[in-house]
């Protein structure tokens, strides 16, 4: 990662991949925001020519939060005595210096390379290639979930780690439990899951020789995009924002296609999330008890066939190095 900035090393992602931070309506006119993601005190704000700009949120000279400050000339302003930072993290103003003063070569910040797509921020976790920022991989994404659809969010913030946040939508057997008296009503209590996993694709379904789910599947982009089919032309999605190690965001989608009027599309997908809503929130009732809060591979648990998705997500962690 560019500069020493590190995340918590309680937090154990996988490097060198992109990871959802924020959605684009998030992000202010005209000011810096800062939050904290990926364990990260982070700053954003939009330069002179309107793009999208990261940094770490501390000015290197006293350590000041640059989100408290403002955005002058494209660069973020620091409260405290007005130095200014760049979209590359280099220092192009100390007031206490002169105009003309020098600026030392080590005042900069860390900045990151961030993208806007499909309504999201993006936030590289890695290396930059020895190529530049051209070389690094395209945004991960579901194409079938593509303009023909509307969509309708919101967040939900659990104190939980990630990969429990995560695990939970890779469990399909505690449906008639968690969810007995909304979507799991009619799931049998004996299940067998199929798992499949390509690349960074963990897709998940039932066995139909034991429940006919009807073209049901999930599916993660791993590490942190999940989608449930829930019909020809509906899909649940999640993104999971790891904030730190104890704190986890999740922004929930729901995508329809079969009504795409203007306002009405948005409308028929907000009413369905209210549904979604009190279906995650019967989720995260439980899974903010679970203990130890990051899931290992290896790590105690005494798990079944069942359980293989989970498994395999885990394995998935193990070799990009997120569970060390």
């Amino acid at each position: 990662m560019p500069g020493t900035e590190r995340t918590s090393t309680d937090l154990k992602l996988v490097r060198d991949r992109w990871y959802v931070i924020l959605e684009t309506h998030e992000l202010p006119s005209g000011r810096p925001l800062g939050v904290t993601r990926l364990g990260l005190p982070l700053v954003l704000w939009r330069d002179s020519a309107g793009v999208l700009r990261c940094a770490s949120d501390r000015c290197p000279h006293r350590g000041a939060a640059l989100s408290l400050g403002r955005v002058v000339d494209g660069c973020v302003e620091c409260p405290f005595h007005g130095f200014r930072f760049d979209g590359a993290g280099a220092c192009t103003r100390i007031p206490a210096n002169g105009t003309e003063g020098p600026i030392p070569s080590a005042m900069r910040t860390t900045a990151f390379e961030v993208r806007e797509a499909k309504g999201f921020v993006w936030l590289w976790y890695g290396e930059r290639p020895s190529g530049g920022i051209q070389a690094l991989p395209e945004l991960p994404w579901f194409p079938e979930i593509d303009d023909r659809y509307v969509y309708a969010s919101f967040a939900d913030d659990w104190d939980a780690h990630y990969t429990r946040a995560v695990e939970n939508q890779l469990d399909f057997t505690h449906l008639p439990f968690v969810h007995a008296t909304s979507i799991g009503k009619a799931v049998p209590h004996r299940l067998d899951v199929l798992t499949t996993v390509t690349g960074d694709h963990i897709r998940v379904t039932y066995d139909p020789a034991t429940y006919d789910a009807k073209g049901f599947f999930v599916e993660l982009l791993a590490p942190t995009l999940w989608r449930n089919r829930l019909s020809a032309n509906v899909w649940a999605m999640i993104a999971f924002v790891p904030v730190d190690a104890t704190h986890t965001r999740l922004y929930l989608r729901f995508y329809q296609s079969y009504v795409t009027l203007p306002g009405l599309g948005w409308f028929a997908s907000w009413l369905s999330n209210q549904f979604n809503r009190h279906i995650l929130h019967q989720d995260k009732r439980v899974v903010l008890t679970q203990e130890p809060r990051q899931t290992h591979l290896q790590m105690g648990e005494v798990l079944l066939p069942s359980d293989r998705p989970i498994i395999e997500w885990r394995r998935w962690v193990k070799a990009g190095g997120g569970d060390e």
